[in-house]
């Protein structure tokens, strides 16, 4: 008899007797049993064309025209500006992943108070990854780094950006407004100017549009990835795998047979969207246990529909 957990209006979810890595391990040994669904999604051939897409809303910049256009285009460049993992190992002297987890996850509450777009968030944890990839840091500084890599994230996706005196209050005077700049200076001249590079949630939303995903389940999907994103192991994949590595994982989750039309989509075996979701259900599995609690904290919000209230049981 197969388990369900799932989304209701009153954001509740039935509880399933798994914890989330074994919803991974138990499909790989065949003991789940999936109800067939109407699928959303028309697909007459393998290639990304043959995908139905359409618009919703109203909204031009959604241009869904363009969709598959852009889905492959990022594809390709999915891989120019990416950080080598795991780049600290040999390289960093004073500073290492577990001080990497504690920034982002202070960086996530930065940016919620900030009230900032998702992709900000995203920008700035590859920019300062690619920075420590290529500088050696010193512990008292990656708090600098940190908020530097911000500062440029915000510039260059938000309307109205916060100003550098607002970063230098949220570090409690830690470091000066002169201090911020030099770093964005030697920063950005690090970086060769090289900003933009497609996220794991711009991946997503494009997912999220050919696969028809419902509010909550796409909720859920950015929950995973900003959880990932606190770990440093995110750099292991690329971005598209990411993205649907989450997809999977939700699929999997809310028992929806729609596994061959991610794999198409992101043109990704199952072995390797399985590889990744299993890192993924490792980090999701021990957060309870974990002390970094900025994304949980995030996502118990009504604002983003209370995913990460759902409970497991072992």
């Amino acid at each position: 008899m197969s388990q369900t957990i799932f989304f209701d209006s009153n954001k509740q979810s039935n509880v399933i007797g798994l914890t989330k890595s074994q919803v991974i391990e138990k499909d790989i040994n065949n003991d789940f049993t999936f109800q067939k669904n109407n699928n959303t999604v028309t697909l007459t051939h393998e290639s990304l064309d043959d995908f139905e897409i359409t618009c919703e809303t109203q909204n031009p910049q959604n241009v869904c025209e363009y969709q598959n256009e852009i889905l492959s285009f990022l594809k390709t460049t999915e891989n120019l500006f990416l950080p080598k993992y795991p780049y600290m190992k040999g390289f960093q002297t004073d500073i290492n992943d577990k001080m990497r987890s504690i920034l982002i996850d202070w960086l996530v509450d930065v940016h919620l108070k900030f009230k900032l777009l998702p992709e900000t968030l995203y920008l700035t944890v590859n920019l300062i990854d690619r920075y420590l990839e290529r500088n050696i840091i010193k512990r008292t500084k990656l708090q600098l780094i940190g908020v530097t890599a911000m500062l440029i994230a915000c510039k260059y996706e938000e309307i109205y950006a916060p100003e550098v005196r607002d970063f230098v209050y949220i570090t409690d005077q830690a470091y000066t407004k002169e201090e911020i700049l030099k770093i964005e200076n030697h920063m950005l001249n690090s970086l060769e100017f090289n900003i933009t590079t497609p996220s794991s949630f711009r991946f997503l939303e494009l997912y999220s549009n050919y696969l028809k995903l419902d509010e909550h389940s796409f909720m859920f999907c950015r929950y995973l990835l900003e959880l990932f994103l606190v770990d440093c192991k995110t750099n292991k994949y690329n971005p598209s795998l990411l993205s649907a590595s989450s997809i999977y994982i939700t699929l999997k989750i809310t028992k929806k047979n729609e596994f061959d039309l991610v794999t198409k989509l992101s043109e990704y075996p199952e072995e390797k969207l399985r590889e990744c979701a299993k890192d993924i259900c490792l980090i999701l599995d021990s957060e309870e246990k974990n002390t970094l609690k900025a994304v949980k904290k995030k996502f118990a919000q009504p604002k983003y529909l209370e995913v990460s209230k759902i409970k497991f049981f072992n």
